[in-house]
């Protein structure tokens, strides 16, 4: 124990194991700070005390434990002076010399500094000959220790060892080096630690280093970049400020580092993703301004650092490319042949146009660089062909990179080197990564044509993307199919119903009458299938469910309804499924059908919509479909007589509406129950729905008659 502090009974005083122990007058232990100590001068002795013993017992375990492993031999008189020294020594088991070596000038060597505290505690520092004194002033003057003995230790530090803040600090400014030390010590740095990483109050201490000590700053920057970097984590964000800071830093008070110690810094940082696009581009801007001439090293080390700061696609800038050739302009290099390196480097990390696609790779890939990058390493063209259409900032951009990079050629077999299958395989890629929003890339149709031969010589079937889970309403190509087919480029069996896309979206633009397609039996009959499926509505709930949510008969669209004529229904299997699904319909209803029944029968015609008027026309189907007796439908569907009269003239009152909730509104209500007195709650709903489901049918007759007559 050192000294005891005492207010009105109540003490505070260090333990062996350093932690302040306050009292109560009775000399219990209390767990808390006693109100008359918290604010003592003597209390706030102890806790500076207390971090300069326990930073020191740290600094003392960590440096014994390096001694022990190199084998440095230290002097007995270091044990001797200290306690904390002597506990760390014999813990790491160093090895002592009795004999003092003889003083020392040389600045490698260490000199042992003993210092006592007012509280009776001994410390003794190992310091460089250079600092020492600098350190004696401020312990003295900050911290209340006494120097009362200095001896040569005969420890070198190793030639390449770094210097620690805030000695570098120090080393940095000669002349000044009381007023930097003073400087991190307001601060926070001290022999026993470091300010600890809080932002907020970091930013305090600097905009109050700025105004008083500001040529200091860039090294406190430095410094705080790196704590940053070191704790990781939340805090390597703050690394890239405090980092971008210092450079600003530098060039507003006009100070020039080592350059290669700034090409270091920028590669470490880029190394650890916590280089800014800011600090890049301002890299750039100062290695190159005007009529400067940049030394190739220089401008290799630029390329270095933009190379190492990649490290997922993301990581790449749109001015990325231009700041490189800028530095090469400077430097008198070929800035193509640099952006070239730069790709080569990059590539295979990140991988050819991803990330900003629009942006860095259009300006990167512009002019001869993807010629050179080609050159520089051929499998570039590998790259190019895992493209597709999306990738690149358009089409056309898309189709110059396979152009220029030799992969249109391998395509097509005018270069040599792709073997059989992989032409089919790339083509599905293609047509499958299209956006299902998308209904036609014509420039990857005129593509594929331009592959026939090549394909059609693999003798491999190209397999023709189709709907799937994640791409339901994906376009069918079957006008691409019939002119594959038509040029002998064998197809892989299409799926069952074609992968049930619906018509709309079985695309035959380019070809109205695919003959070829129809005239293959395997497309022919999944085509029939496909279409005969969703004709019948095939997947449906049925009956009257699929009327309150798929297709309502009064409706004339709904959300998936045919919004024109599909273009396969114009083809001759079209019309030809058309009519037979419509003689189907005519079957059904003179067959006899139920409310629900006659529901389910008008909802492909809600489905199909104008198709009716355009190839379905037919007097006869009209008449037929007019005379359904929907009122006679109605009353068998009511769940309790009623008169005809009576029903029709309800019915006359109600208008076409949906089906919402379980109950009529209450006008209607009491024209039902004026009209079928005497109904319990649930018989009142069944009737109010049989009745609205009658008057929605006879809209949807009338409509469809309207259609199917000339």
């Amino acid at each position: 124990m050192g000294r005891r502090y005492e207010v009105d009974g109540y003490t505070a005083e260090l333990d062996d194991d350093f932690q302040v122990v306050y009292r109560s007058p009775r000399g219990r232990k209390l767990q808390q700070t006693p109100d008359r100590l918290a604010d003592s001068e003597g209390v706030r002795r102890l806790y500076r005390l207390r971090r300069a013993l326990t930073g020191h017992r740290r600094h003392a375990r960590v440096q014994a434990e390096a001694w022990a492993t190199a084998g440095t031999r230290v002097p007995m008189a270091l044990a001797e002076s200290d306690p904390v020294w002597r506990e760390a020594l014999d813990y790491a088991d160093v090895g002592r010399v009795a004999d003092p070596p003889a003083p020392d000038v040389d600045e490698t060597a260490l000199i042992a500094r003993t210092y006592i505290h007012p509280d009776d505690h001994t410390m003794t520092l190992l310091l460089r000959a250079s600092f020492a004194r600098h350190w004696d002033a401020l312990v003295a003057s900050q911290e209340d220790w006494t120097l009362t003995d200095t001896f040569a230790t005969g420890i070198r530090v190793p030639g390449d060892a770094e210097l620690a803040f805030p000695e570098r600090l120090m080393a940095a400014h000669p002349g000044r080096e009381q007023e930097a030390l003073e400087a991190a010590y307001a601060f926070g740095w001290s022999l026993w630690g470091s300010p600890l990483v809080y932002k907020s109050a970091l930013d305090d201490d600097l905009e109050h280093l700025a105004a008083t000590a500001p040529r200091f700053l860039p090294a406190f920057l430095d410094e705080l970049a790196d704590m940053c970097l070191k704790a990781g984590g939340k805090h390597k964000e703050h690394a890239t400020g405090y980092f971008t800071r210092a450079r600003n830093a530098e060039r507003e008070h006009h100070t020039k580092p080592d350059e290669r110690w700034l090409d270091a810094r920028y590669a470490t940082f880029a190394d650890h993703g916590a280089l800014a696009i800011g600090a890049v581009r301002a890299y750039a801007k100062e290695l190159a301004p005007r009529g400067t001439v940049v030394s190739p090293d220089r401008l290799r080390h630029f390329r270095d650092v933009l190379v190492r700061r990649v490290h997922t696609p993301h990581d790449l800038y749109p001015g990325m490319a231009a700041d490189l050739r800028k530095v090469a302009r400077a430097a008198g290099v070929n800035p193509e042949s640099e952006v070239a390196a730069l790709l080569a480097d990059i590539v295979p990390k990140a991988g050819l146009c991803e990330g900003d696609t629009d942006k860095f790779w259009g300006d990167a890939l512009k002019g001869k660089a993807l010629d050179l990058l080609v050159e520089l390493r051929p499998e570039t063209v590998y790259d190019v062909l895992r493209l597709i259409p999306g990738d690149a900032n358009s089409t056309e951009d898309w189709l110059s990179l396979l152009r220029r990079s030799g992969a249109l050629a391998l395509l097509t077999g005018e270069r040599p080197g792709l073997p059989a299958g992989e032409a089919a395989r790339w083509l599905h890629d293609c047509l499958a990564g299209e956006p299902t929003w998308r209904v036609r890339n014509d420039e990857l149709y005129d593509l594929a044509v331009r592959l026939a031969p090549r394909l059609a010589a693999d003798a491999v079937p190209v397999r023709l993307p189709y709907p799937a889970p994640d791409r339901r309403r994906a376009p069918v190509l079957l006008d691409l199919a019939d002119e594959l087919l038509e040029r002998a480029v064998p197809l892989a069996d299409p799926p069952p119903k074609l992968g049930s896309p619906g018509a709309a979206h079985l695309l035959v633009h380019r070809r109205p009458d695919p003959s070829r397609l129809l005239a293959d039996p395997r497309f022919a009959r999944e085509l029939r299938s496909a279409l005969d499926a969703e004709l019948e509505l095939e997947g449906l709930p049925e009956a009257g469910v699929s009327y309150h949510r798929h297709y309502r008969p009064h409706r004339e669209a709904e959300p998936n309804s045919w919004r024109s004529t599909p273009g396969i229904c114009r083809t001759p299997m079209g019309r030809e499924v058309l009519c037979a699904w419509l003689n189907r319909q005519r079957e059904r209803l003179r067959a006899g059908l139920d409310l629900n029944g006659l529901v389910r029968m008008l909802a492909p015609f809600v489905h199909i919509g104008g198709v009716v008027d355009e190839l379905l026309k037919d007097e006869a189907v009209a008449r037929e479909f007019a005379s359904v007796d929907v009122v006679a439908l109605v009353l068998a569907d009511l769940p309790t007589e009623a008169r005809r009269p009576a029903i029709e003239g309800l019915m006359a009152t109600m208008r076409p509406e949906d089906l919402i909730g379980t109950r009529p509104m209450p006008g209607l209500r009491t024209r039902i129950d004026e009209t079928l007195p005497d109904l319990s709650e649930s018989q009142v709903a069944q009737a109010w729905k049989a009745l609205q489901t009658g008057v929605n049918c006879q809209e949807g007759l009338r409509r469809l008659v309207a259609r199917l007559s000339d």
